[in-house]
């Protein structure tokens, strides 16, 4: 799509730019500017000149300067903020990729960071010029400026134009006196800028009562003085001619156009008409506006008469009629064309548009001349275009609505981008609503490229189910599109569809299957060139291992994949936000506070934008885990909320779990009573609708809050059912979780005895994948667990397990100074107080092969007392107290095979 490079840079007049008060104030040698500078003024007073002048000057003494002109479509803080973007990259070009499709809105907050930061960089002064800032009136651009004001620091300067009183408020920096207004008593001329404008020889015939009585009556209002200059130069008598003009008519402008328009024979009036209805216009879309074959010599007395042109390009093929003229023009063009003749002149402006490959004019003129037909067909050759730019979605949108609302059917290319546009803007409950009547279209198409348009929009339609949480929907819809697969699919597209039947298995906790279509989605992604692609797998293939409890390996994956993508795309991309996500929770897990509250920070930048529910809940998850904590400042459960709740409503319930079981860890049963009753987190919340991964979130939090209300009968049987099914799936990481919720119910309740093996058995699952966070969270039960318990009692299969012991332990409020001494042996290699004896081994043989000592006694023939006299001798030898720590120390020492 072509940009107009008026909006990035500023007229080129052809006359010399007079000196007006304001001009000489804005530019006073010795005199600082100030932070903001506000011209406010009716059209006509010149302040895009002033403007244009200052630019001028602020580049003549080697200022940094960027300008932007606004238009009608410019009318949301939005599109403001996109035009501020150009200056980022101005050589930016149109490319798409099917990614695109997942990497959605940058937040609003986002996009201005990096203008700020953009603004901020350069040691010498920066000026951004906005003219016609009038043309937005949203409500919210107020915070936009007040960014770039307090944000840019001390060597960035605003400038802004407007024909009104602008929606912002500037209250905040006029009370620290940063802004200068300059009104139309600034910018009206004097004396010297009117001889300026009229020239030596029409000055002279009027002489100074003229002149005076010409600033008197127009109360130096630019427009009007350059209106009388026009039409006093070619008359024989100006100075009589000027004393029909008086102050006291209601509309000076009317009657000086009247008076202008009357010395213009027809045809060139007629010419002046026609060129009113477009925006701007060159010499070769004059030709074709009107039936004249002078529009050549037109445009150049035009210019020559200076006759409120305004050049648009450097070499001055492009122009604009002044906004006050043109305004006048319109209501004459229609007077004189009537509504055919506007529609007629509008559609052949729209013509010359399409066939200079200047569509978004094309299309705009055409739906001007109410030609739906005419607009559908423009877009229909072009829509890809205007989707892949990125830049005008919701003009595009607009576009489609407007001719959807006229009773027009758009093409299936503009249909389909039309989906895809609402898909990328988030808004997928409505796209999936289009997609139904394109689906609709299709069935009743039988062209020979249907199927491969239904193809595309399945795409969509996968892609919606699964941002919107209709995984299993997603899952059935993805492995009919991938059975249906072909040599020429595009490898994005595979992966795109792959994805989502490899991620409902994944919550679904069948872990295999999942890493099967993982690695479909892989081999596809590795064939697409893409960066953001394989971070995209990489951190949604990485909710296996975080869900198993493999939060090592999943470190160590998710840091390798943020520092490519952070290279490939920024701190402020989408895709940056994700894997930091799920890095910082993976740090948090295995013990790296601090650098998982520094990754959490990263995340938060876009995570409200970007991802599917269960990447979102890395961040969440991670963010309550570190609330009220040192390292949790700055983090709000309320924002966590909002959050949310742009997801669909399965992130909230696991948020609302996150904070129950958060709120137990500190004590506040009452809190977590209250968040529980409000989410109605309860025994019927566990629904066949949710999937496996919510259903085991809940049933864990319930657990957690039977166990708190001393429930732990019903906390016992509920965590025994779970241990079940997370030991036939794998889930390494629950096992952990569950087996300390067990040591938990334990301690509280009538056998606290058995604390210590649900303890040891936790600790055999967490070792190797260094998942030490769910131990920290319990350390003061831990802690009196190990102060009241031999070290013997301890039994461990490898020696990880009891280095990984001895770490948690160092943390831990330990009072008995004997058992830290006995603790700091444990990240040694085993040792035997004394060597077994030949029966003692023998004995280690059979009780590793299971017999029970009434068994061992009648194997040996020895009585069931020597049986044991020799187990005690054995147990005290390998300083255990029991049979599963002797096999454990057995086998580590080698002593019996593993």
């Amino acid at each position: 799509m072509l940009k107009a490079l008026h909006r990035h840079e500023p007229p080129s007049f052809s006359f010399s730019l007079v000196r007006t008060q304001a001009y000489i104030k804005l530019t006073e040698p010795g005199v600082p500017p100030t932070k903001v500078t506000q011209i406010v003024a009716p059209t006509g007073y010149g302040k895009t000149v002033l403007m244009t002048a200052l630019y001028n000057f602020s580049v003549s003494n080697g200022a940094i300067s960027h300008w932007i002109c606004l238009s009608e479509s410019d009318d949301s803080s939005e599109r403001v903020l996109a035009r501020l973007e150009y200056f980022l990259d101005p050589q930016q070009t149109s490319r798409f990729h099917a990614e695109d499709m997942h990497k959605s809105d940058e937040p609003i907050e986002m996009r201005l960071q990096r203008i700020i930061d953009l603004f901020a960089q350069p040691k010498k002064p920066v000026y951004l010029f906005i003219d016609n800032l009038d043309y937005c009136q949203d409500e919210t651009l107020s915070a936009l400026i007040d960014a770039l004001i307090f944000g840019s620091g001390p060597n960035f300067y605003l400038i802004l134009a407007s024909t009104r009183q602008p929606t912002i408020s500037l209250y905040r920096a006029m009370l620290e006196g940063l802004v200068g207004n300059y009104g139309f008593e600034d910018l009206a001329l004097e004396l010297d800028g009117l001889k300026a404008m009229f020239g030596e020889e029409l000055s002279e015939r009027l002489g100074d009562d003229g002149l005076h009585h010409a600033l008197s009556i127009s109360e130096g209002w630019p427009a009007a003085l350059r209106l009388m200059q026009i039409i006093l130069a070619k008359n024989q008598d100006p100075k009589a001619l000027l004393q029909e003009f008086s102050g006291a008519d209601a509309d000076l402008a009317l009657m000086l156009n009247n008076q202008l328009l009357s010395g213009f024979e027809a045809e060139f009036c007629e010419f002046l008409f026609a060129i009113s209805l477009v925006k701007s216009f060159t010499v070769s879309l004059c030709q074709v506006l009107i039936d004249i074959d002078a529009a050549d010599a037109y445009v150049n007395r035009l210019i020559n008469n200076n006759l409120f042109i305004i050049p648009l390009s450097r070499n001055r093929e492009e122009f604009r009629l002044h906004s006050l003229f043109r305004e006048y023009l319109t209501g004459q063009a229609l007077q004189h064309f009537g509504e055919d003749g506007r529609k007629r002149i509008l559609l052949r402006a729209s013509a010359w548009c399409e066939d200079k490959g200047r569509w978004g004019e094309a299309i705009d003129y055409a739906l001007e001349a109410d030609d739906s037909e005419l607009a559908v067909a423009c877009l229909e050759r072009v829509a890809p275009n205007f989707v892949r730019d990125r830049g005008d979605l919701s003009k595009y949108i607009n576009w489609v609505e407007r001719i959807l609302a006229a009773g027009s059917q758009p093409g299936l290319e503009t249909d389909y981008w039309y989906v895809w546009a609402l898909v990328f803007h988030r808004r997928y409950d409505y796209a999936a609503k289009q997609l139904d009547r394109l689906t609709a279209r299709l069935n009743s198409d039988q062209g020979s490229g249907r199927r491969d348009m239904q193809r595309r929009v399945d795409i969509i339609r996968i892609t919606c189910a699964t941002y919107t949480d209709n995984i299993a929907a997603a899952e059935v819809m993805g492995l009919a599109w991938l059975a249906g697969r072909r040599d020429d699919d595009d490898p994005f597209d595979v992966a795109t569809i792959a994805c989502p039947v490899a991620i409902y298995n994944c919550i679904q906790f069948q872990f295999l299957r999942s890493r099967e279509y993982f690695g479909v989605a892989q081999n596809s992604i590795a064939q697409a060139d893409s960066d953001y692609g394989l971070a995209w797998i990489s951190v949604l293939s990485g909710l296996v291992g975080m869900y198993e409890g493999d939060f090592s390996n999943s470190y160590d994956k998710a840091m390798e994949s943020l520092g490519k993508i952070r290279k490939a795309t920024g701190d402020y991309s989408g895709m940056s936000s994700t894997v930091a996500g799920w890095a910082a929770l993976a740090a948090l897990e295995t013990g790296r506070d601090t650098e998982a509250a520094q990754l959490l920070q990263l995340s938060m930048n876009r995570l409200q934008s970007h991802g599917l529910i269960d990447t979102a809940a890395h961040a969440l998850n991670c963010a309550v885990k570190l609330w009220a904590s040192p390292l949790g400042d700055g983090i709000s459960i309320s924002r966590l909320r909002d959050i949310a709740s742009g997801f669909p409503w399965r992130l909230s319930i696991m948020l609302s779990c996150y904070i129950i079981q958060r709120l137990l860890r500190l004590g506040r049963l009452d809190g977590a009573l209250e968040e529980a009753k409000r989410m109605g987190i309860s025994a019927d919340a566990v629904s066949d609708e949710h999937c496996a991964l919510t259903n085991f979130l809940i049933n864990q939090t319930l657990s957690d809050l039977d166990i708190a209300q001393g429930r732990l009968a019903q906390a016992d049987a509920r965590i025994v059912k779970s241990l079940e099914l997370a030991k036939a799936q794998g889930r390494a990481g629950h096992l952990v979780e569950l087996s300390l919720q067990q040591m938990t119910s334990a301690l509280r309740g009538t056998n606290p005895e058995n604390g210590i093996r649900y303890l040891t058995r936790a600790i055999s699952y967490a070792a190797k994948r260094r998942y030490i966070r769910p131990f920290r969270d319990r350390a003061d039960l831990i802690a009196s667990l190990v102060n009241e318990t031999k070290p013997k009692s301890w039994g461990f299969t490898v020696p990880e397990e009891r280095e990984f012991f001895a770490e948690i332990c160092k943390n831990l409020p330990i009072a008995n100074t004997a058992i830290l001494e006995q603790l700091d042996g444990l990240e040694s290699e085993p040792k035997l107080l004394e060597a077994p004896t030949p029966r003692e081994l023998e004995l280690l043989h059979l009780i590793d092969a299971g017999l029970t000592n009434q068994q061992l006694a009648d194997r040996l023939f020895v009585s069931l007392a020597t049986v044991k006299w020799h187990l005690y001798n054995l147990y005290n030898k390998l300083d255990v107290a029991n049979r599963s720590s002797a096999i454990a120390k057995a086998r580590a020492l080698n002593l019996i095979k593993h």
